[in-house]
């Protein structure tokens, strides 16, 4: 079985899930990008014209110093689109190894699997014959601490995939949308595993810039609109009772507030 990251920003927590997958694979991919999706000088943000910033994270550097295995390849990758990013991951890492994997699971930076459960998903799946693919539901952590106590998620988000574990035979070609998930929009959702997202719990600095490339981002793409706001008010002064935290304007209500939440052994073992 192989692993495909991509990751533009957001090493918070790659070690972590890295370590959550690497004793149930035989090789690790990930393509690092220097350059976001859409690129952009300047940006109108809170009613000012200002100059986009620079992502604050050395991501080559530290993939560079903190992955020094043979089981881990490390490759830059830059495209103007996610659109089927994972099915052309896919293509170069088969072109890097004569050697064809069985399974091939396409995973982001801030994705954690807990103890034995990419094993079980591989079962799943192998035994699950007359599925392509299959994906997770995830556990979205809103506010992290690392001693486990006040920590915050969000409810679940029911059509929110994780990641995509691929059994390569079955598939003629991997096509994929901007997510790991197959391009025909059929998501098929283990009945057994969660995995746990960090992806609103990463550092201010990569947040505020994560904040800003979706705005860009969602008007390029005619995605819905981003709540412009959703930095400063949700995310950054957030408290216990703020309420409507989606990011998208006018759907803010679909995530209706964050909770406490305990993370179970099965993940905490590599986030400690």
């Amino acid at each position: 079985m192989w692993a495909i990251y991509r990751i533009h920003y957001g090493t918070d927590f790659i070690i972590q899930s890295v370590n959550s997958i690497r004793n149930y694979v035989d090789k690790i991919f990930i393509f690092y990008s220097e350059e976001p999706w859409v690129k952009t000088d300047k940006i109108n943000y809170k009613k000012k014209l200002i100059k986009f910033p620079k992502n604050p994270e050395n991501v080559k550097s530290f993939l560079l110093k903190n992955f020094r295995s043979e089981q881990i390849i490390i490759k830059k990758y830059e495209c103007n689109s996610p659109l089927n990013q994972y099915g052309d991951l896919y293509k170069i890492a088969a072109n890097e190894d004569e050697n064809k994997a069985k399974f091939v699971l396409f995973m982001e930076p801030d994705m954690i699997f807990g103890k034995n459960q990419l094993k079980l998903l591989k079962l799943e799946l192998t035994l699950k014959f007359w599925l392509k693919n299959i994906t997770t539901k995830q556990i979205e952590m809103w506010k992290f601490n690392i001693d486990n106590v006040d920590n915050f998620r969000i409810p679940l988000r029911k059509r929110r995939a994780g990641p995509v574990l691929w059994y390569i035979d079955r598939n003629e070609k991997i096509q994929t949308e901007f997510s790991g998930c197959s391009s025909d929009k059929k998501k098929k959702f283990s009945s057994f595993i969660k995995t746990l997202n960090m992806g609103f719990s990463l550092n201010k600095d990569t947040m505020r810039y994560k904040h800003l490339l979706a705005i860009v981002f969602s008007t390029v793409i005619g995605d819905s609109k981003v709540d412009e706001m959703w930095f400063d008010n949700k995310w950054l002064n957030w408290n216990p009772g703020t309420t409507g935290l989606d990011v998208s304007e006018g759907n803010q209500k679909k995530i209706k507030k964050a909770y406490k939440f305990k993370i179970p052994l099965k993940y905490n073992v590599y986030l400690k």
